[in-house]
C-alpha cells in the first residue's frame, strides 16, 4: 500500500513538473513575441529618426536627372543674430541660403548661380529642386515657342 501511495505521489509530482515546464515554455514564448514586437518598434523609430539623409539623397537624384551636364551647390547657414550678405533678402526665419548652378553645357555657356532661402536644409533642398523644375518647364515652353510648326502661323 505504501508503495502504491509513493508511486501515486511520484506520478502526481511528475505531472506537476510537466505542467510547470509547459508554463515556463509558454511564458518564454510570450516574452519572445513581446521582445520581437519591441525590436520592430525600435527599428521603425530608428529608421524614421535617420531619414533626414534621405532628403539629400532624393535631392541629389532629382537634380542629377534635371541637370544632365551636372550641377553644384553650396549651403550657407546663418544664425538668428547674424545679418545676411549684402544684396540678399531673406524672409523672416529663413536661415539657410543655398546657392546652386548647373555646370556649363557643350557650348560652354556658364549658367547663372541661383540662390534660394529656406528655414531648414531640407526645405532649401526642396526649393532648389523646385527652382530647377520651373526652369525646365520654361525651357520647354521656349523650345516649343521657337518651333517651326507653330499652329498660330496658319491663321
Amino acid at each position: 500500500m505504501l508503495a502504491a501511495i509513493r508511486s501515486g505521489a511520484s506520478a502526481a509530482s511528475r505531472s506537476l513538473a510537466v505542467v510547470a515546464q509547459l508554463e515556463l515554455v509558454l511564458v518564454g514564448a510570450v516574452l519572445l513575441v513581446l521582445a520581437g514586437l519591441l525590436l520592430a518598434r525600435e527599428l521603425r523609430r530608428w529608421r524614421t529618426r535617420h531619414r533626414p539623409h534621405s532628403h539629400e539623397v532624393r535631392a541629389r537624384a532629382l537634380m542629377g536627372e534635371l541637370c544632365p551636364n551636372g550641377w553644384q551647390a553650396q549651403l550657407t547657414l546663418y544664425s538668428s543674430g547674424s545679418t545676411a550678405p549684402p544684396g540678399s533678402q531673406p524672409n523672416a526665419g529663413e536661415l539657410v541660403a543655398l546657392d546652386w548652378s548647373e555646370l556649363p553645357d557643350e557650348r560652354g555657356e556658364l549658367p547663372p548661380t541661383r540662390r534660394v532661402w529656406a528655414p531648414t536644409i531640407t526645405d532649401a533642398l526642396a526649393a532648389m529642386v523646385q527652382d530647377r523644375r520651373t526652369d525646365e518647364v520654361l525651357e520647354r515652353i521656349e523650345r516649343s515657342a521657337g518651333a517651326d510648326d507653330d499652329p498660330w502661323d496658319a491663321l
